[in-house]
């Protein structure tokens, strides 16, 4: 009897539970989801976690998501993650949808996860080597940035102060200021660069580096010399600087030969004093290298030959015989002769024009003149009265002055003759006399040539020529 009752009972529970199950199933139903998270967030950052109304435990999936992979969910806790950052664009995808499965839920959760448009901007350093010494406005480079409104750009703050530009429209970097982009002062210059996108303000650093270069920096040279100097005679020193030890030297000239250089401090000395010659080179020039550390230029060098006066010259009205030892004044004697049978004048007075002396026949000739003693036709009365190429003070020379035409007649001779003047031959009248009734005359004619001798002055086969003093002033 106690088994039969034991069997009923447990039949009993066995079939209340049975009926309890069949007709209390569990229904465990997923919650939807809604969120609103900013775009361009970060690989893993929580978005929400997808709940149901059961306290069960269940294992949650993904059934489907647009775009695709840019949700993770974790299958115990249902928490949803970023699992591709780059997919959270409001550009791309403004909302992005993904459908939740849980193992005994009834239904699926709809997650929807709408994306904010956030101010995007993004800015680079921005680091640039450029050589030394630009030029104001060379363009440096442009700064990188990239946003979703219109960028400006502008600069914070530089070092050194003033050395760039900046466009605020493109980005593009400047040079402000050239004299501050030097190796050996600034080797490096940054800036502050702030970028604005809409009210959203980032700034970024520009570096820029310089290159050292071989810097050279010439001058053209112009001097001038007299002709006729003496070889090795300074001429000047071309200018030019650089950061390394500077040579020079003559790549070219004109004429050939006429100039040296120093190779060390490029002084220009003469070379060959022949060249200087007004009449044939009034002006030499040259190219001259300038080599700073295997960077080299080239300036032009030009030397202005000045006109001096020299003994053969025909100038000043006649052939240039006498020059003082500063160059600044002399003698000339007329190219032909004014008469070849004059007498000398002044027979039986005593003048007192006895000057020898070179620079004394002007004043003997004036003396004689103020003795009132002046014959028509006389020698002294012809030069008074010469009015030629433009001068009117001639006279007559004294024996001295002679005696110098005489000996640089080598010289003034050809000159005298290429110019249709007349050959210095035979005797000429002195303008210093010797008493009242004799005068010198100089000997051009061998025997006893280039000696005065004594003539009286009625003697009418001497010949007259003039000379003139000139100056420069």
């Amino acid at each position: 009897m106690k088994k039969s009752t034991k069997t009923l009972l447990l039949a009993l529970i066995i079939a209340t539970f049975s009926c309890s199950k069949d007709d209390n199933p569990i229904n465990i139903m997923l919650q939807d989801l809604e969120v609103t998270v900013d775009e361009n967030p970060i690989t893993g950052q929580v978005i929400g976690t997808v709940l149901s109304d059961s306290n069960s435990t269940l294992t949650f999936s993904i059934a489907s998501q647009t775009p695709n992979g840019a949700i993770e969910i974790n299958e115990t806790s249902g928490e949803l993650t970023v699992a591709d950052a780059t997919l959270f664009d409001f550009e791309t995808n403004p909302t992005i949808a993904v459908i939740v499965d849980a193992n005994e839920a009834s239904n699926s959760s709809t997650v929807t996860i709408t994306i904010n448009n956030t101010n995007e901007l993004s800015v680079q350093d921005f680091t640039v080597p450029i050589d030394e010494n630009p030029i104001n406005g060379d363009a440096i480079g442009t700064v990188q940035a990239t946003g979703d409104a219109t960028l400006a750009y502008s600069i914070s703050s530089q070092t050194p102060v003033g050395a760039l530009n900046i466009d605020a429209t493109t980005g593009e970097l400047t040079v402000a200021d050239a004299t501050l982009f030097d190796f050996e002062t600034n080797p490096t210059l940054t800036a502050t660069v702030s970028v604005d996108n809409a009210g959203n303000t980032q700034t970024l650093t520009a570096t820029i580096n310089l290159n050292n270069v071989s810097e050279l920096s010439i001058q053209d040279f112009s001097g001038t010399i007299n002709e006729n100097p003496t070889n090795g005679d300074a001429i000047g020193t071309v200018q030019a600087t650089g950061d390394a030890t500077l040579a020079y030297s003559i790549s070219s000239q004109t004429p050939v030969g006429a100039l040296n250089i120093d190779a060390t401090t490029g002084e220009l000395t003469v070379a060959d004093a022949t060249l200087f010659d007004f009449e044939t080179n009034p002006t030499l020039t040259a190219t001259v290298s300038v080599d700073n550390a295997g960077n080299t230029q080239t300036l032009t060098a030009t030397i202005t030959v000045t006109d001096t006066p020299e003994i053969g010259e025909y100038k000043y009205g006649g052939i240039i015989f006498w020059i003082n030892a500063a160059g600044d004044e002399g003698l000339v004697l007329a190219l032909n002769n004014l008469s070849t049978n004059s007498a000398w004048g002044c027979v039986g007075t005593v003048t007192g024009a006895t000057g020898t002396a070179i620079g004394t026949g002007e004043t003997n000739t004036n003396t004689v003149i103020s003795a009132g003693c002046v014959s028509s036709g006389s020698a002294v009365e012809q030069v008074s009265n010469l009015n030629l190429n433009g001068y009117d003070d001639w006279f007559l020379p004294s024996s001295g002055e002679w005696a110098e035409v005489y000996n640089n007649l080598s010289v003034i001779q050809p000159v005298i003759l290429s110019n249709g003047g007349d050959d210095l031959s035979l005797l000429y009248w002195c303008s210093n006399e010797n008493n009242a009734y004799n005068v010198a005359a100089f000997l051009f004619t061998p025997p006893g040539d280039g000696t005065a001798y004594s003539f009286q002055k009625s003697s009418t086969t001497i010949r007259t020529r003039a000379v003139r003093a000139w100056t420069i002033n």
